[in-house]
């Protein structure tokens, strides 16, 4: 199977989506874009987004992409007494909490997105645009 390919036209598009949502929201933000198997394919810093936010986002990414579900629903088979409870610590690329998404085209993950830096729900709200962006792109 082809991969699906994140041209840097589609990947600016969700970064300039991100980018004026945060913008909006007050907040900077790191963005991460990883291909179906969680290869970083872009990334970009915004403004004074914190450092541990670099590394966050990109592992947001991978977990989205690799296991084709949003960090926060993954978070919720990871807590104690859950079937995956530790699995983060087992792995540690695997992040289980918001701001993660899975990157989808006609019901098959492409990718995923990451975005840190703010609450997870600042981080959510700012995917929220980027992921309209890329189905926009995609359609």
């Amino acid at each position: 199977m082809k991969d699906f390919e994140f041209t840097l036209d589609l990947c600016r598009k969700m970064a300039e989506a991100a980018e004026k949502a945060q913008q909006e929201a007050g907040v900077s933000i790191c963005l991460a874009i990883a291909d179906r198997h969680g290869t970083l394919r872009y990334f970009y810093r915004y403004g004074d987004a914190i450092l541990p936010s670099v590394d966050i986002s990109q592992k947001k990414a991978y977990t989205a992409a690799v296991l084709g579900q949003s960090t926060r629903e993954f978070g919720k088979i990871a807590q104690v007494g859950e079937s995956a409870f530790g699995i983060n610590i087992t792995h540690p690329q695997l992040v289980i909490f918001g701001g993660g998404f899975p990157l989808q085209v006609n019901g098959k993950t492409v990718g995923g997105l990451g975005i840190s830096g703010g609450s997870v729900e600042e981080d959510e709200a700012v995917a929220a645009k980027a992921l309209e962006a890329f189905r926009a792109a995609t359609s």
